[in-house]
């Protein structure tokens, strides 16, 4: 699954990866294992319900074996019974059903089990959607999605990567659905205004790639490769056209990773389908479903193509990575989650040069430096954890794909894919552990990784660098001091070993580059060398560290005119607007007005949000209104609304009245408007919040910017409608955010009843409503949201039972319930004299 980096990361401090008392998580042993698995089910979709059977093929690993322990949650009419008359029996707890073979199996034979059973809107696992009385052009359709464990909600099965079954379905419903699954279709029948299509892998796979999807689906069919199918589905409300512009690379795609891979694509068909709801991209093997917010119009596409192709590979991928070759156990994860990441980066490499797959890195780099700071420090490879679903963060997928970026450049490229050719060919099929991967490496590089995987793998942090130079002229000498900051015993982070490359430029336009090795918390290089122009770490974008180094302004504006590589222009612009000085600043306006590479353009503006000062505000102000790039719009709009100033809103409502504005671009601008805190552009942001347009990104936009004036006056406009159905959940979301946003600053009257729309809103159909909700009531430590908060216990599926705890935690911590608690007490004890004083009255009245 293709991490959500596209919403807000609600973690607000620093804390343990786990909570207390969390262990080691292991595989299960596998005596008895299921290794074909039939599925037979009739699917009612207005009723949310399907209803049927699984044959389940169990083989012995070992002689002697008798039990099995199969997840299956919240069955009804569930029985079992063996075709063949072996002597079972089972008990059912609504968790889990416990098979005991009364006699014990042979190692080596298998055994059929029937297991019929009945669900009823599965809490997860498997979404329906269906029209209502207030949405009645909603589709019909039903779609499974089980990362990480949520298979276990809709068919019976040892709900863990370890173990992986051939699939085949039989599945029903009505005759003018689409009926689409894992594999290769054999056969459709009709008969009484129902269709019944069987779909065949032949492929082992695991629970948590295995997936159907029915609906009311618009096709659009592309040119096959070979003979594998490739085709894509969406619900109605989308065009083929939309579908073919949305999914557009994927057949060149698979053409590319099979010749980098040294694999043919190993499964008989490529479909995709977007459903609502979905939440970001699964790889189920043979049939990815994605969340139909990815899907484009032609505006939508100037802005997200980019990130549509990434998330395309990324899935694509996992058809080798994570499909074909299957992490052992969630300890190993990174092994597909890591090497998707990767893959992104290496495919813009191919296709759009170095300098693309550089600023993809240097954004991968961003994502996962921003969560080991503010959030937690973990090993990419650890079996501690609360729940699998809390490895699928920022230390394993960028985190780990730097981490294989670091590996390449360490045993060369013709090395080091050779050994990933090795590894895909060799582990096809199978299971794979850690180890697995770094042998293949080893093989072909001659080099012990042993090491590198303890320093880089199973240890925690990064190096985060002071750097700093000097030079002598008289003995013609540069002096480099680097220190480790990164050293922190409390977080058990530890001094990390480099080679990292400096490069600097001499008066004759000549690049010089020198390796450096770094071990130790501080060291100094001393290096021959003619005055440098500029200098440069790492230029070539291979090692992963943060660093601090200034080695002069003169030199960092030299950087920025004369640098050709995407980390030495990233280095200037970062440096040069930490100064904050007119001139520095100003070298980065003429840098930014003449650089074609839009994600330089980005980085700058970011840096230059961060200033803070008139010169900044000026530039801003100024190529905000001139930005016309759609890709960059969004970014030069939230670094003007990084700020309060009458420059900055003139920019933005000037820039709000040009015409074809990206959709992002225009969320990102009334956000910005909404930060100026200016109570005259309230009624402005209200109207906006009453358009509908693709997705409603603007509508979703002005609900942010109406949160931001931190005004009373715009809660009725948050407020107006929160209990009604939305068409798309990312609506929604963004108002339940900027209800969070703005809460803590309004009077005391309104305070309650944001608090009171937020816990109403844990109660929402939508699971990412409920998730935001429950978020930001931990977040504000809203002592009301804790009844609402255990209620979801019932609601959610077990991998979010641990942020459900830590924002009841955090409400606890804060003291807020104990208050709560001692008001009440206090409330109860005033009610108790009001009693005893209306007694006394009325013995009085009846005395007299």
């Amino acid at each position: 699954m293709k991490y959500e980096q596209l919403l807000q990361n609600q973690r607000v401090h620093f804390r343990d990866f786990t909570l207390p008392g969390a262990g080691k998580n292991y595989a299960p042993d596998l005596q008895l294992e299921p290794v074909h698995t039939e599925i037979h089910l009739t699917l009612d979709l207005p009723g949310r319900a399907a209803r049927g059977y699984a044959l389940i093929t169990i083989r012995a690993n070992v002689g002697g074996a008798h039990s099995l322990k199969l997840d299956a949650v919240d069955f009804d009419d569930l029985s079992v019974q063996s075709p063949s008359g072996k002597q079972i029996s089972h008990s059912y707890n609504d968790r889990v059903i416990d098979l005991y073979f009364q006699a014990g199996l042979l190692a080596g034979e298998e055994q059929v089990i029937r297991i019929d059973y009945a669900i009823k809107d599965p809490i997860s696992g498997l979404k329906f959607m269906q029209p209502d009385s207030q949405r009645p052009e909603m589709p019909y359709y039903a779609i499974t999605d089980n990362e990480t464990e949520r298979a276990r909600y809709w068919f019976p099965c040892v709900d863990f990567p370890t173990v992986r079954s051939k699939m085949e379905y039989h599945l029903t419903a009505r005759e003018d659905l689409t009926i689409l699954a894992n594999g290769a279709l054999v056969s459709e029948k009709v008969q009484d205004g129902l269709k019944t299509a069987h779909w065949k892998l032949d492929y082992p796979c695991a629970s948590y790639l295995a997936c159907f999807a029915i609906g009311e689906f618009s096709e659009f069919k592309d040119e096959p490769l070979r003979d594998i199918p490739i085709a894509y589905y969406a619900d109605k409300s989308y065009t083929p056209e939309q579908l073919q512009r949305t999914f557009a690379p994927t057949r060149k795609m698979l053409i590319w990773m099979e010749q980098k891979l040294g694999m043919e694509f190993p499964y008989p068909k490529y479909f995709q389908v977007a459903g609502r709801e979905i939440g970001g991209a699964m790889e189920n093997i043979s049939l990815v479903t994605w969340d139909d917010k990815f899907m484009l119009d032609e505006t939508m596409a100037l802005e997200w193509q980019y990130i549509m192709d990434l998330i395309n590979v990324h899935e694509m991928s996992h058809s080798y990575f994570g499909d074909a070759v299957v992490a052992y156990d969630f300890a190993h994860v990174w092994l597909k989650e890591s090497w998707a990441t990767y893959i992104e980066s290496v495919w813009l490499e191919d296709s759009q040069g170095k300098d693309a797959m550089d600023w993809q890195l240097a954004e991968e780099a961003a994502s996962y430096f921003g969560e080991a700071k503010n959030s937690y420090v973990r090993p990419i490879i650890t079996r501690e954890y609360d729940h699998s679903w809390n490895m699928f963060d920022m230390h394993l997928y960028p985190g780990g794909a730097w981490r294989l970026h670091m590996l390449r450049h360490l045993t060369g490229d013709d090395n080091f894919w050779s050994g990933v050719r090795d590894y895909v060919n060799t582990y096809a099929g199978k299971t794979v552990k850690s180890l697995d991967f770094q042998r293949c490496i080893e093989e072909h590089s001659g080099l012990n990784l042993d090491k590198c995987f303890d320093m880089w793998f199973r240890s925690k942090g990064y190096p985060i660098l002071k750097v700093s130079f000097e030079f002598d002229k008289q003995k013609g000498q540069g002096k480099f001091t680097f220190e480790q900051k990164q050293v922190d015993q409390k977080k058990g982070i530890e001094l990390f070993e480099m080679d990292l490359e400096i490069a600097w430029q001499d008066d004759q336009g000549h690049d010089h580059p020198e390796v450096v090795q770094l071990s130790k918390g501080t060291q100094i290089f001393q290096i021959k060398m003619a005055e440098p122009k500029h200098l440069v770490l790492d230029p070539h974008m291979q090692a992963l560290f943060e660093a601090d180094f200034n080695p002069g302004d003169d030199k960092l504006r030299h950087l920025l005119e004369h640098g050709t590589t995407v980390r030495g222009l990233m280095q200037a612009v970062s440096e040069l607007a930490k100064t904050g000085k007119r001139k520095n600043l100003q070298a980065i306006r003429d840098q930014l007005k003449n650089e074609q590479r839009w994600g330089l353009r980005i980085h700058a503006y970011r840096a230059l949000g961060k200033v803070g000062n008139q010169y900044a505000y000026d530039i801003l102000a100024e190529l905000l209104v001139q930005e016309q790039d759609p890709m960059v719009i969004e970014a030069a709009a939230l670094a003007c609304g990084a700020h309060r100033h009458t420059v900055l809103r003139s920019a933005i409502i000037e820039k709000l009245q040009s015409p074809d504005l990206p959709y992002r671009g225009q969320m990102a601008l009334l956000e910005s408007l909404g930060r100026q805190r200016d109570e005259d552009d309230i009624p402005t942001l209200e109207t906006y919040a009453k358009e509908s347009n693709w997705r409603n990104h603007i509508k979703a936009g002005a609900f942010l910017g109406l949160s931001a004036t931190r005004s009373e006056k715009a809660t009725d406009a948050l407020l107006a409608g929160i209990d009604g159905p939305v068409h798309f959940w990312d609506e929604k979301v963004a108002r339940v955010r900027a209800l969070g946003n703005i809460r803590d600053w309004l009077p005391k009257q309104l305070q309650k009843r944001v608090s009171q729309a937020l816990c109403q809103a844990t109660e929402d159909p939508s699971y990412f409503v409920q998730r935001i909700a429950a978020n930001t009531l931990g977040k504000l430590k809203i002592s009301e949201g804790l009844p609402y908060l255990r209620a979801l216990f019932s609601r959610i599926p077990v991998q979010e039972y641990p942020m459900i705890k830590r924002q009841i935690q955090n409400i606890q911590a804060s003291g807020a319930g104990a208050e709560n608690k001692k008001l009440q007490k206090q409330l109860d004890e005033m009610n108790e004299k009001l009693a005893e004083m209306e007694q006394r009255l009325q013995e009085v009245e009846s005395e007299k």
